[in-house]
């Protein structure tokens, strides 16, 4: 194939889409030993260009990519020297794979190449700088070294630097940046992502009044803020329980024409739950429905939670079985807040029901969770109840922790089922959960208070086969029987 035809080809693959690697390889290949004449930079760049920029990105693809450049590098072939654009695709891979040296030593070659570079080479660099929190390195980048290379910064130099300043918690430099942004930049005036970011910092801070004054200068200079910057003034204002100034500010940004989405809406109703206003919470609820929005699990656990903190559990529940009718699945966060709620006000029977619910649908609870209910029976003496909770969630795959086993089975020692408490310690150890100190403890006292000193010294004696010693709680035990023994033989 002829190098002009092979150069079309690269040309119109590249252009189609996501090419497969093996195909890249291939096609470098053949640009390589392409002669008379020698394929153009370009054709090369397409190819990495297309390795890298793609949707579904993976790491390796930037190393793939840096691959190929060495073997251009090392091929040396005639007329084909790599470019500021070539440069600049691997100074980025090499910034994503958190490569700075090399990302610098690749910067350094272009420059002693002649090349001469653009804002696009530097903002990777600094993107990198910035993610490792090397704030003073890519201030200096901005202001000293790039000018110095004859490369003016633009919006995005300045937009990774305002970046890296609010991911710092440095939300004051980037404040004063965005002015001098305002101030010094003729070519182009800070936009809207920019001034939210540093909005969202200020909130963050608590700042709220600074935020509310950069929201009115950017009016002032004609940048329109959007949805996402009046719910991030919003979110601000609701954390710091101004409620009726975040609803004037929804109404104002409903007369700028911006609709307000669920995040918003989440925020608002957030914010009415902690002032205790949860009537108009669940109003405001009622609201984003008829308006066609649909809420999501943050809003429904944002109301179920302020009603299980008043102990209204029988709203709370009504709100879960509402979210599910309306297609919204509760997760894991929904259902631990209203089983905790439940268990508060001692509704177990509830609570055990909406554990057992979360698990068939499939949703894992967190450890805390199943502590929660199982500690909760064990101080209401419902124990048979515990067991059967164990032993359902050991029947659907959720293996329940030493801590929940130790509180069941130290509930069965005390009532003195002893054959129930071992058989759930078997069923534990089967299942590869260890028992500890703790919960030989827990048999050998249930079976000194049944007087049975032989099961005191056998359990004793698989204690200590499993590399566990005793403490003072298991030789007082231990002694109290020998003392009761003695006693009742001096006795006969």
């Amino acid at each position: 194939m002829q190098t002009r035809q092979l150069e079309t080809l690269v040309r119109k693959r590249c252009r189609s889409g996501s090419l497969p690697v093996p195909e890249i390889h291939r096609l470098v290949d053949l640009l390589l030993i392409s002669r008379d004449p020698a394929p153009s930079i370009n054709s090369f760049n397409f190819l990495f260009s297309n390795l890298v920029h793609r949707d579904n990105l993976e790491i390796s693809h930037c190393s793939i990519a840096l691959s190929l450049f060495n073997q251009l590098s090392r091929s040396h072939p005639a007329g084909i020297s790599p470019d500021v654009c070539t440069y600049g695709i691997c100074i980025n891979c090499c910034a994503r794979l958190n490569q700075l040296f090399l990302a610098f030593a690749l910067l350094g070659r272009l420059l002693k190449e002649g090349l001469k570079t653009n804002p696009m080479v530097f903002t990777p660099l600094l993107k990198g700088l910035c993610r490792n929190n090397m704030m003073t390195e890519a201030a200096a980048l901005v202001f000293d070294q790039m000018p110095k290379m004859g490369c003016t910064p633009d919006h995005f130099s300045y937009n990774a630097l305002v970046k890296g300043y609010c991911s710092a918690g440095k939300t004051s430099l980037a404040n004063e940046l965005l002015q001098k942004m305002i101030r010094e930049c003729s070519d182009f005036k800070p936009n809207v992502i920019i001034f939210t970011m540093v909005i969202d910092g200020l909130c963050k801070e608590g700042a709220v009044g600074k935020a509310f004054d950069l929201f009115l200068q950017m009016h002032s200079i004609s940048v329109l803020p959007d949805t996402v910057t009046y719910t991030t003034l919003i979110n601000g204002l609701c954390k710091q329980g101004a409620i009726e100034k975040a609803l004037q500010l929804l109404d104002h940004m409903a007369s700028k024409g911006l609709q307000p989405d669920v995040v918003t809406y989440t925020t608002l109703v957030d914010g009415l739950c902690k002032k205790g206003l949860l009537e108009y919470s669940e109003k405001m609820l009622q609201y984003i429905i008829s308006k066609g929005h649909k809420p999501d699990v943050v809003t429904y656990n944002a109301i179920i939670n302020a009603h299980c903190k008043k102990g209204e559990t029988d709203k709370a529940e009504e709100l879960l079985d509402d979210m599910i009718s309306r297609g919204v699945q509760p997760d894991v966060v929904n259902y631990t807040t209203l089983i905790n709620g439940l268990c508060e006000m001692k509704k177990l029977k509830n609570a055990k029901e909406r554990l057992k619910q979360m698990v068939l649908k499939g949703i894992s609870p967190t450890i805390v969770t199943c502590e929660v209910v199982i500690k909760t029976f064990y101080k209401m003496e419902e124990t048979d109840e515990a067991v059967e909770l164990l032993y359902f969630l050991l029947s659907a795959n959720r293996l329940p922790n030493t801590v929940s086993f130790n509180t069941v089975i130290d509930g069965l020692c005390k009532k003195r089922l002893m054959h129930k408490a071992e058989k759930l310690l078997n069923v534990m150890i089967v299942n590869g959960v260890t028992p500890d100190l703790v919960m030989y403890n827990s048999v050998i006292n249930g079976y000194f208070m049944l007087g049975r000193g032989m099961e005191m010294m056998r359990v004793y004696k698989e204690m200590l086969g499993r590399g566990l010693l005793p403490d003072e709680i298991t030789y007082g035990s231990m002694m109290d029987s020998v003392c009761k023994q003695a006693q009742t033989k001096e006795a006969n």
